[in-house]
């Protein structure tokens, strides 16, 4: 009796340990902005963003614009020029 509990312990174990290691792994592949683009981006050419948050996994914050050509470009969310893109693609989505 006490050896299937602790043969049930440790199979529990090693799947939660399992699972820990591939969250972490996850983490680690994830791709975060590490800096800016200098260059304006003209509206015409972005289809969509996404926001990155600092946290334990990004440095920084970002808003991450997407191109039509499939490109990711990484931006500063407090110029004044990311944040009307922002505003005008928000509005866009909310009028679907």
């Amino acid at each position: 009796m006490c050896y299937s509990k602790s043969l049930l312990l440790a199979a529990l174990m090693s799947v939660l340990l399992l699972h820990l290691c591939s969250e972490s792994e996850a983490a680690s592949n994830f791709d975060c902005c590490l800096r800016y683009t200098d260059r304006i981006l003209h509206p015409k050419f972005i289809v969509g963003f996404t926001q990155q948050l600092a946290n334990e996994t990004c440095d920084i914050n970002a808003v991450i614009f997407h191109t039509k050509k499939g490109l990711s470009v990484c931006a500063n969310p407090k110029q004044t020029w990311v944040k009307l893109i922002v505003r005008r693609l928000s509005k866009k989505i909310n009028k679907m």
